[in-house]
């Protein structure tokens, strides 16, 4: 075989090998934490009593009948549906005679726990004036596709702020034997804000009471 018609052939096979090789690029998506060594437990839309960046204290209203009360406070590893939900319009509302029932939880996140936001807060010009943000600055705001919403951090949860929050236990401990204490949280998605919280919320930031008491 000639040189030429080789250096042909060897050029056509590299380029059929290139051709399915990955390429890495800048322009590769992010990637998002690793919760697979976690289960999920259960979802809940509460109010922030406090948080910090170990930490949220969570208050979730209850929709608790009337056949039902006196029951004790609900365990969020039931992943019991009849919370107050703040922001749905009619889809969790009980049809039968309720009493509501506000009980405070206290849940401690994991390395890979994130804070996400359905709220972004106003763009402004250099005029004071409101303005829309950029495709490519939502697009670094939602950062991984596997994450909801937008990207924030746990110093939004101030009290008051209105959260979905996703709970997780590690797989190591069972099911049956998980207890409350073995709950964390996996994300906490802000929703909104109180506009008038109650008034043990509204200051709670200087609170030493126990986050699981009745209130």
């Amino acid at each position: 075989m000639s040189p030429r018609p080789a250096r042909v052939i060897s050029a056509v096979t590299l380029g059929y090998v290139l051709a399915f090789v990955p390429v890495l690029s800048a322009a590769d998506p992010p990637k998002g934490p690793d919760f697979s060594k976690y289960a999920y437990v259960a979802d809940v839309v509460g109010e922030i009593v406090k948080a910090d960046d170990k930490k949220l204290t969570l208050r979730v209203t209850w929709n608790v009948t009337q056949t039902q009360g006196g029951g004790g406070r609900p365990r969020l590893s039931g992943n019991n549906r009849n919370f107050h939900n703040h922001y749905a319009m009619r889809g969790n509302q009980p049809r039968v005679t309720v009493k509501q029932e506000h009980h405070d939880y206290e849940l401690e996140y994991v390395p890979e726990s994130v804070v996400r936001t359905k709220v972004l807060p106003p763009k402004l010009d250099e005029k004071g004036k409101r303005v829309n943000y950029t495709t490519k600055e939502l697009e670094e705001l939602r950062g991984p596709a596997s994450l909801p919403a937008y990207a924030a951090s746990t110093s939004d949860l101030t009290p008051g702020t209105i959260v979905d929050v996703v709970i997780i236990r590690d797989k190591s401990v069972p099911a049956a034997k998980a207890t409350e204490d073995d709950l964390r949280v996996k994300w906490a998605v802000i929703l909104g804000h109180d506009q008038n919280p109650p008034k043990d919320i509204a200051g709670s930031k200087d609170s030493k009471a126990d986050p699981k008491k009745k209130n």
